[in-house]
This record gives structure tokens, C-alpha cells and sequence, in this order.
């Protein structure tokens, strides 16, 4: 007796495990629980990946296009770079801690001390190098110059000038970096430009006013 009402037990429950296995009757709102967390997620995380791929490569272009105005002048003052670090800030869409340098870069000894030297003997004249007030930094010296933008600048040959722009953006992603991974962070560009109108660009000051230009 006791063996065939297990028996009749296990064959019941196989078949309503069989029956359980077949069905496709499930319930909307389990199924929206489960699954709307992730989608939500998905989403999120893919739209911010976009948006930080977006804010860089508007950094990069508003740098080319600031880059490509100062290789067309010959000099330029205080109020033109501020002018450039908000029209920076407009068009990469970032904040307003977002900030521009300029450098001007001179080979004044051999091309293989310019060049082969490590680190490279770039020169710098006082002034050739200066930061929009909201960067809380100041110019290069000589020194940090070499340093930082000696890897950036291609080679040289005798008497080249060339100019440097660093720009950094702040980027703030729409959703909290935890869900995504993507965390508040400065996008830095480097763009290096030939002078194009003139044969230099100077740094324009009541002080030291800037020479007649000399065109290539």
C-alpha cells in the first residue's frame, strides 16, 4: 500500500512538473518587474556612453576651430583669448570651469637638438604662452613646456614656429556615474597648427606691444 501511493505521488507530481514545464500562461506585471530594472538600465547606460562620445568629439572640433583662427592672425590680447575660452565653452557645451591655453613653439637650434633631444630643446619666449583667467593655471615656462607638449609637437626643422592650443572640457554625465561606470571628468585636447597669414603669432599687451606682422 505504501509503495503504490508513492508511486501514485511521484507519477502525479511528474506530471504536473511535465504540465508546469509546457505552459506558456505567465503573468505581464512579474514579468515587467523583472525585466523593466535591466531595460532602464540598458538605457541609461548606452545614453551616456553616446553623450560622453559626443562632448569629446565636440571638444576636439571646437579646439580645430580655434586653432585653425589664430593660424590666420597675427597677434592676439586678453580680450581675444577670453573671447575664445567662451566661444570654447559654447561649442563644446561644457562648463564654464572649462578652459584654453595657447603656446607658440620656436626651433632656434638644430633640428636634431630640436627634434632627437630628450626632452626635446624647444624654445619659449616670456609671453609666448598664456591661459584664460578661468583655468586657474598659468602658462608654460620653458621647462614644463618641453615637458608636456615636446610629445605633442611633430618634428621640426631650423627657425619653424608652431602653435599649440590645449583645451580642457568639463564633462558632466547625465546620469550617476555608480549605474554607469562614467564619472565626471576633464576631456583634454592637444591641436598643434602652423601660423598660416602671418610668419608668428604674438601675445599683444600695452607693455609689449606686438611687432608690424611679417607675412610667410
Amino acid at each position: 500500500m505504501t509503495n503504490t501511493f508513492l508511486d501514485k505521488m511521484r507519477s502525479a507530481a511528474g506530471r504536473r512538473l511535465s504540465l508546469f514545464a509546457r505552459t506558456e500562461r505567465g503573468t505581464v506585471t512579474v514579468e515587467s518587474v523583472i525585466i523593466l530594472p535591466l531595460l532602464l538600465f540598458g538605457l541609461q547606460a548606452l545614453h551616456t556612453y553616446f553623450d560622453a562620445y559626443r562632448h569629446q568629439s565636440l571638444a576636439l572640433k571646437a579646439n580645430y576651430a580655434i586653432s585653425d583662427y589664430l593660424s590666420r592672425i597675427d597677434k592676439y590680447d586678453r580680450t581675444i583669448l577670453e573671447g575664445l575660452d567662451e566661444l570654447f565653452e559654447y561649442m563644446s557645451r561644457s562648463k564654464e570651469e572649462s578652459w584654453v591655453r595657447v603656446t607658440v613653439v620656436k626651433c632656434e637650434l638644430t633640428s636634431a637638438e630640436c627634434n632627437d633631444a630628450i626632452p626635446r630643446k624647444l624654445t619659449l619666449d616670456p609671453g609666448d604662452s598664456q591661459a584664460s583667467y578661468n583655468s586657474g593655471i598659468t602658462g608654460h615656462t620653458q621647462a614644463t613646456m618641453r615637458q608636456y607638449l615636446g610629445p605633442h609637437i611633430p618634428k621640426m626643422y631650423d627657425g619653424e614656429e608652431l602653435i599649440v592650443v590645449e583645451t580642457v572640457a568639463k564633462y558632466e554625465p547625465p546620469f550617476a556615474g555608480f549605474w554607469t561606470g562614467i564619472y565626471p571628468r576633464n576631456t583634454e585636447h592637444v591641436v598643434v597648427t602652423s601660423p598660416r597669414e602671418y610668419q608668428t603669432l604674438c601675445y599683444d599687451t600695452a607693455a609689449n606691444p606686438c611687432p608690424v606682422p611679417v607675412t610667410p
